[in-house]
């Protein structure tokens, strides 16, 4: 498994480098490439490490350090350069953090030119700074409580806490982030935030963090009418049955400018310090591998992770340089080796977004991303995942065209690989942040399935040390989902009631250390074996 996914690496890299490279003709016989990208320990420059070599003929025999943003591709025109020095190897470049008043380079990157005739040519690709984490003001570690978690509706939080969550998902809706109501200026500038909407999420935010439940924010862009820059260039709004969500643009400066500032008001409100509750998790976008939930045009899969981890690296900067030990994620569902079904436009493999964003990652700078995954069962409707293989779509090697909780050390296994690790040789978080089992399949009541498929699906991720955090999908059936026939609901609605599924109660105590064995011991015979440690190597009970 390792040498396919170095070869599946290389290949990717190589995509990425050509995609990267494409924007312009560098300077002949000079070529550089920029090794590191930080900040330093007094917080007040950066500094820029670059390699470079070759014939300086035709060139002033300088290279020069400019900085770039993620809407531009070239230096045509410009002459502002930020540092000068000599063609070598092992080159430090230094200059201010601070741009100006009241703006910070930390969302810039930097690229090495030589000067040719009248003009700046670019002899590397840009570099992003690597530890925008250092400025932070908290330095707290990630609230990590426990695994067991629920994607919650704010109507109903106190059903949400009765089950002794650990983790609450909560969606915030970009589209409506800009408003009236609250005014904040960022970078000179005032824009006006939604105050409604941000009242709905201070009251969630603080509630769920007094409670003590790490709370993980999906950042979902639907269309934009109000601020319409945030929409991605080039696209139209499609019909709802095509696209649900958009990408967020960074490609032009207007758009640029107004999602750092959604980022940082979000990063700065949520913060834990100042009595709006902690936001300690953060997933840009949802299943970014199939369009109909991040639409951003007619794109091929290098191009397409290029404009989202571009686009992500803005919320990963927001919201690491005020929470330095925050967790930034990006979602992906359980097609990991084939193209999603259901999808009317753009669709991807899992790995081979997982792949491109990551070597994009390693081309443009370091970021310490987490990966969220939505490991649904396989047909979606049939909650008896301990089945799936019989499918023929899943199986235990790296190319098993879905991953899901029958086979979920694929994708642990997969991380777990020195040249996916972060810098500190750890598996990056892997948070399960959707995930559902239907109590109706075909119309016939699966209930006692659903809740068997809790108990079995929980036990795998509390045995699996990679895995940071398992959160269901719905807290009660969904109404469009149940007229398809999918019914992913702890609970159903009746008479405008909440009823219990057998699966609530499960959910319940089946991370209690003294109530998981009892709660889970039905479930062995729905799916036919004697003791857990028969599926699960090295078997035990949460909390034991």
């Amino acid at each position: 498994m390792g040498l396919l996914g170095k070869k599946s690496i290389g290949l990717f890299c190589a995509l990425a480098m050509s995609t990267l490279f494409s924007f312009g003709a560098f300077a002949h016989s000079i070529s550089g490439k920029v090794r590191d990208v930080g900040i330093n320990q007094e917080k007040d420059k950066i500094s820029v490490t670059v390699d470079s070599s070759g014939d300086s003929s035709g060139t002033d025999g300088s290279v020069y350090i400019f900085e770039i943003k993620p809407y531009q591709n070239d230096l045509s025109g410009r002459t502002d350069y930020l540092a000068k020095g000599s063609i070598g190897a092992n080159q430090t470049f230094s200059f201010p953090l601070h741009a100006g008043p009241g703006e910070l380079r930390l969302y810039s990157a930097f690229v090495p030119a030589v000067k040719v005739g009248g003009r700046y040519e670019m002899i590397a690709n840009r570099r992003y700074i690597e530890n925008p984490e250092i400025v932070a003001e908290n330095q707290d570690p990630a609230l990590n409580p426990g695994k067991k978690g629920l994607r919650v509706d704010p109507n109903i939080l106190d059903d949400a806490l009765s089950l002794n969550i650990k983790h609450a998902g909560v969606d915030i809706p970009t589209q409506r982030f800009f408003g009236n109501g609250i005014d904040y200026t960022y970078e000179s500038k005032t824009y006006k935030i939604n105050k409604e909407l941000i009242d709905q999420l201070d009251a969630e935010v603080k509630r769920l963090s007094d409670s003590g439940v790490a709370v993980t924010a999906i950042l979902l862009n639907a269309w934009n009418q109000t601020v319409p820059e945030l929409n991605p260039l080039g696209v139209t709004e499609l019909p709802k049955e095509q696209a649900v969500y958009y990408g967020f643009n960074v490609e032009s400066e207007a758009g640029f400018r107004a999602v750092k500032a959604m980022a940082s008001f979000l990063a700065k409100r949520y913060n834990g310090k100042n009595g709006h509750g902690k936001i300690t998790n953060w997933v840009v976008g949802n299943e970014i591998n199939n369009q109909y939930w991040n639409y951003m045009g007619d794109l091929d899969v290098s191009a397409y992770t290029s404009k989202f981890q571009r686009a992500f690296r803005v919320f990963y900067t927001a919201m690491k340089s005020v929470s330095a030990n925050d967790n930034i994620m990006f979602s992906i569902d359980h097609y990991w080796n084939m193209l999603p079904e259901a999808a009317p436009v753009g669709k991807y493999k899992g790995k081979d977004i997982l792949l491109a964003f990551h070597n994009y990652e390693e081309a443009e700078g370091y970021m310490d991303y987490g990966l969220a995954l939505h490991p649904y069962p396989y047909p979606i409707y049939s909650p008896n995942f301990w089945d799936d293989d019989k499918t023929g779509r899943v199986n235990d090697t790296v190319d098993s065209p879905i991953v899901n909780f029958k086979n979920l050390h694929v994708i642990t296994d997969f991380m777990s690989m020195d040249s996916m690790k972060n810098r500190k040789g750890q598996v990056r978080k892997i948070f399960l942040t959707e995930e559902g089992f239907s109590s109706i399949a075909k119309g016939v009541d699966k209930s006692t399935e659903q809740a068997a498929a809790v108990a079995y699906s929980y036990f795998i991720v509390d045995n699996n040390p990679y895995i940071s955090a398992y959160l269901m999908s719905r807290q009660e059936d969904n109404e469009d989902e149940t007229k398809h026939g999918l019914a992913f609901g702890l609970s159903s609605i009746v008479n405008h009631q909440l009823v219990p599924k057998p699966a609530h109660e499960v959910f319940k105590w089946i991370d209690n250390a003294s109530a998981t064995e009892g709660i889970a011991d039905f479930a062995r015979a729905v799916i036919g074996i004697d003791s857990w440690d028969q599926l699960i190597p090295n078997f035990r009970f949460p909390g034991r």
